[in-house]
């Protein structure tokens, strides 16, 4: 690589010379054996092919490079160089250190990227932008953002159907575990501890819930509002398997003891603002309805905290949040 020759100032010893690119030595190294010294890009592109040193052909492997003698450095140090690009008007006169910085960003490089004037804002080399054009840059510009969110869009929707499979498939296995928690204990537990972390999952993706008012909480929705809460789910990704475990904790004799009756609750009131509660779509449900889960709630006394999750429909006083709490580690939900 090296510093050109032509462009420095005054007399060079020749000891400072690359003997493979004959320019001035930049980043100098040595061998340790031999001590001849050479640029490190050029040496280091001689030893892909050969293991002997260019000049006396001794032996030289990489382990034998060391930094040249600090006399070497000092005389390097010493040296004045011309901007490459002196005869297009630059008149700096630079030590070596600063010669590579200031050629990528000269004013007077023509290949210097600098900013469109005339409008689009975009980023040219300096002798392009007598030729540039606005208008067919742009074009070009958005033909590839479109092709680029186009094979976005693809592997969005790939990624998609390899999720829906996989969902199938935990829904599969699930519904075969559910088939056998009657028979065996351990197989009931992870059930159990499945059912949980699909419920965390899913809840997840719900936005939050602030309740205001308790008051207008509807303890035994009747059919139509059962099939729209129904509706709510399935179309929010509840996991189908549960959907039918949260609807029959719709009414307040599936709640916990805490709130199995309206004597109860005004008796915890003072507690029911500490629930995490999430909100199901309201146009599907028609009135806001919460979802309270077990895992988002286990900081809760026990006659509050629901096992799995409960559905609290309620005829106003509901609004939603966007506060997110800190996500539980696995261990907590399962």
């Amino acid at each position: 690589m090296g510093y050109d020759l032509a462009l420095i100032i005054g007399h060079v010893d020749e000891e400072l010379l690359c003997p493979i690119c004959a320019d001035v030595l930049e980043e100098p190294m040595q061998s340790s054996s031999c001590e001849h010294a050479f640029c490190r890009y050029c040496i280091e592109k001689w030893m892909q092919e050969k293991q002997i040193c260019p000049v006396d052909r001794s032996d030289l492997m990489p382990v034998h490079l060391v930094s040249v003698s600090r006399l070497m450095r000092n005389m390097l140090s010493r040296l004045k160089i011309k901007c490459s690009f002196a005869e297009n008007g630059c008149s700096a006169i630079l030590s070596l250190d600063e010669f590579r910085d200031h050629v990528a960003n000269c004013k007077n490089n023509p290949k210097v990227v600098v900013m469109c004037t005339k409008g689009c804002g975009m980023k040219v080399p300096k002798d392009e932008l007598a030729k540039h054009n606005c208008v067919f840059e742009l074009r070009e510009q958005l033909k590839d953002q479109i092709s680029e969110v186009s094979e976005l869009r693809d592997l969005q929707a790939h990624q998609e159907r390899r999720l829906n499979e996989h969902r199938r498939e935990l829904e599969l296995v699930q519904y075969y575990i559910a088939a056998l928690r009657s028979t065996n204990p351990v197989i009931r537990n992870v059930g159990d501890q499945l059912d949980r972390y699909s419920l965390m999952r899913w809840g997840r993706s719900l936005p939050l819930a602030s309740v205001r008012t308790w008051g207008s909480l509807i303890s035994t929705p009747d059919s139509p509002m059962h099939m729209m809460v129904r509706e709510g789910l399935r179309a929010s990704g509840c996991p189908l398997h549960l959907i039918n475990v949260l609807m029959d904790c719709c009414y307040e004799d599936s709640w916990p003891e805490g709130l199995a009756t309206l004597e109860m609750r005004r008796m915890n009131l003072h507690r029911l603002a500490q629930f995490v509660t999430r909100l199901l779509p309201v146009l599907i449900t028609g009135k806001p309805c919460v979802v309270v889960l077990g895992g988002d709630n286990a900081h809760m006394p026990e006659n509050l905290r629901p096992t799995l999750g409960i559905i609290m429909i309620f005829v106003d006083g509901v609004d939603e949040t966007h506060s997110e709490p800190a996500p539980l580690p696995d261990s907590d939900y399962m």
